[in-house]
């Protein structure tokens, strides 16, 4: 997959003039292009999609890392004199990829924590015409990735599974690792602070409200195929959480 797109001006795609394109936010809201992009526009896209395709994961069709990993890799981010980060180039780049279909993506906020979950990045057949490789070489690699991740199942004596249980599957780390990462000493405090206000409630109020937030994430797309067990399983995981960070004295 790296190999096609690097060197190749993406910008230039042929859908990028044929196909309609829409406001990524704003449903149904179509979005007419009259002239090329500009040449930093077009230099942001380039870089995007090159770090995409070193991230995807073909299986799932997904590219398992944050925005902010993507800009800083692309080299699309920016500090200020301050040392504030930027990845404005790099999320524009993405919203011209999502207007015309070629990348979904959507931004989840956590109720309880107050914080975002890295974006939910996921290619469509779009993006492999857009990097030369073609939708049907993109099927075959999938079927033998999915081949090897089965034969590895098989010898750990557990059965094969499907591209659905697949893409489910990597889904579900994902959000595990989001769960369980460990950011900056400032990041930290924050979520300490929030999660110990959280903690004042009283525990039936607490599962209310991290049930609430897992029933936001299930109409989201999330947990895909979850049972009554599992819901009730994955709520006090994130009930453990949440105590877990607001008791926590190390920063990271």
């Amino acid at each position: 997959m790296l190999s096609c797109v690097r060197g190749r001006d993406v910008s230039r795609w042929e859908g990028f003039y044929c196909l309609p394109a829409y406001h990524h936010k704003k449903e149904g809201q179509r979005i007419e292009r009259r002239r090329h992009f500009n040449a930093h526009r077009a230099k942001a896209i380039n870089a995007l999609v090159e770090a995409m395709a070193y991230h995807l994961h073909l299986v799932s069709g997904t590219v398992p890392v944050s925005f902010t990993t993507l800009a800083e890799e692309a080299g699309l981010s920016t500090r200020s004199q301050a040392g504030n980060l930027s990845i404005t180039r790099a999320t524009r780049a993405a919203q011209t990829l999502a207007q015309w279909g070629v990348i979904h993506y959507r931004l989840m906020w956590d109720k309880v924590t107050k914080q975002y979950f890295p974006a939910d990045i996921e290619v469509t057949h779009l993006f492999f015409d857009l990097i030369g490789v073609g939708n049907e070489a993109y099927k075959k690699a999938q079927n033998q990735q999915l081949a090897w991740i089965n034969l590895d199942l098989a010898k750990a004596g557990e059965p094969a599974i499907s591209l659905t249980e697949a893409r489910r599957r990597q889904k579900q780390k994902l959000i595990d690792i989001t769960w369980k990462r460990r950011k900056t000493t400032q990041d930290i405090k924050a979520k300490r602070k929030k999660a110990k206000a959280a903690l004042l409630k009283d525990v039936a109020e607490l599962r209310h409200l991290a049930a609430k937030q897992l029933q936001f994430e299930m109409r989201q797309g999330l947990h895909e195929g979850i049972d009554m067990a599992g819901f009730k399983q994955l709520l006090n995981q994130r009930i453990a959480y949440y105590r877990k960070t607001a008791s926590s004295s190390d920063p990271g």
